[in-house]
């Protein structure tokens, strides 16, 4: 998505193409060819057995059927709206910019799962999750200097 995201924005720059082609409906349009794109690929990859198998392993956990397809709406709903708003902060900032926020914000999931749910993290965990605070420090402080 990011990359399509931000092909768009550079496509549209805040405009519209046409009537009704607005900077929202790209991402609407876009999420949409995405899908038809990806599901023959998971088809082949992971097939109907694996599927079959991962809904028979829930139901016999003690999930029903209407549970897991309110989850199913859920999750996908929900993700929609966190790429949509995604997607409307990046029509408000650089790509660059963007980009860097929303690795920030990954390192701060990582950091609260390691403190909420006491997860553990490896030193190759910890390297990679410092090594993205400092560039996302660096280029701020870059981008502070050169403004």
């Amino acid at each position: 998505l990011r990359h399509s995201a931000i092909l768009s924005k550079k496509v549209l720059d805040g405009k519209s193409l046409g009537e009704n082609l607005t900077p929202a409906n790209m991402f609407a349009v876009l999420s949409i060819l995405g899908f038809c794109a990806i599901l023959p690929v998971s088809l082949a990859l992971e097939g109907p057995a694996k599927a079959s198998a991962a809904w028979s392993a829930a139901l016999a956990a003690g999930y029903t059927t209407p549970y897991l397809l309110k989850l199913l709406a859920c999750s996908g709903f929900l993700y929609y709206i966190y790429n949509e708003v995604a997607f409307l902060a990046l029509a408000e900032v650089a790509p660059v910019t963007h980009a860097v926020t929303n690795t920030v914000k990954r390192v701060v999931i990582i950091l609260a799962s390691i403190l909420v749910f006491k997860t553990t993290i490896t030193p190759l965990g910890a390297a990679g999750s410092a090594i993205t605070v400092a560039g996302a420090l660096l280029y701020a402080l870059a981008k502070n200097k050169y403004k």
